[in-house]
């Protein structure tokens, strides 16, 4: 079975009708006749399947997730990547329960970290030696002198 018999397949299993697959995608339903049909469905259209139980890894490979229905029936957050450890899947809770402004933060600070621990320049060194490139004069820190006059 192809692609396309995939995605109806799964549909059916989940006894859905084009039009709710189409209501939770946000498309029109012509569009999920399509994608049922011989038309590509964009790879940003599959992550609200994935929210109302389609099987997106049989759907792109024939293969199906071994356990992803029985992890959800268990409550069990199947987001996380196999083989994760348990530091990494408690930081994406943790990460998870952040409002956007401190996900922007964490963000912010562990592209920082990455920076340090990766023996690349900082931000900050990377603007001076651009600076110094183009023969601009590096910032003054602290207050100006006062030159003798």
């Amino acid at each position: 079975m192809d692609f396309f018999g995939r995605l109806r397949e799964e549909r059916a299993r989940l006894g859905l009708t084009q039009q709710e697959v189409a209501d939770t995608a946000n498309v029109h339903v012509k569009t999920v006749r399509r994608w049922e049909s011989q038309v590509a469905i964009p790879l940003d259209a599959m992550v609200p399947l994935l929210g109302i139980g389609y099987d997106v890894q049989y759907v792109a490979s024939g293969l199906r997730s071994k356990n992803v229905h029985e992890l959800r029936e268990k409550g069990i957050d199947y987001e996380v990547a196999p083989g994760s450890t348990r530091d990494e899947v408690e930081m994406l809770k943790a990460y998870r329960a952040l409002t956007p402004a401190q996900r922007d933060q964490a963000r912010a600070m562990l592209s920082v970290l990455a920076v340090k621990s990766s023996g690349e320049r900082s931000p900050r060194s990377a603007a001076a030696a651009g600076k110094a490139e183009r023969g601009e004069a590096p910032a003054a820190k602290g207050r100006p002198r006062r030159g003798k006059g």
